[in-house]
């Protein structure tokens, strides 16, 4: 299974195109995607890059738990697809991110790619920095979710 981990600075072309960090690249291996799907968050003022396979898995487990037929759900389920776009990986590991999202996420020249598991988020440097929680709070946090340090599950 995947997991993307780290921080790694982008720049952004004038296209809107941004290469996938190489780590990213070597953590999928043979299994490396052309198509990948870009979602704005709905927390956070970023964007989430998921290779398809693993929007195909989100997008499984939502439908479980949504009714389309459901007048509300089927407002949100809208409204979700609406949020998201699919994108090619050229030959040499562009992604070209709509200008649409990279403004919805404050995205200019430089960005960060955080790997977070089976998505990647493209991040603003300034709002990534913004966003990510004190030592205290992870610690806290931790504990609260997990029930104690790593090798206790």
């Amino acid at each position: 299974m995947i997991s993307f981990t780290s921080i790694y600075p982008v720049n952004v072309d004038g296209k809107g195109r941004v290469v996938l960090p190489a780590p990213f690249k070597k953590e999928m291996g043979d299994a490396l995607e052309v198509v990948y799907v870009v979602e704005k968050d709905i927390y956070d003022k970023c964007l989430n890059v998921y290779p398809l396979s693993a929007w195909h898995r989100k997008v499984d487990k939502l439908r479980q738990r949504v009714n389309m037929d459901d007048p509300l759900h089927s407002k949100m389920l809208s409204r979700y697809f609406e949020e998201v776009v699919k994108v090619n990986m050229a030959d040499n590991g562009r992604l070209n991110i709509p200008n649409e999202m990279l403004e919805y996420a404050g995205i200019g020249k430089e960005a960060i790619f955080a790997g977070q598991g089976e998505r990647m988020r493209l991040w603003e440097p300034a709002r990534h920095e913004a966003s990510r929680i004190s030592d205290e709070d992870f610690v806290r946090l931790y504990k609260e979710l997990l029930g104690g340090p790593a090798d206790s599950f």
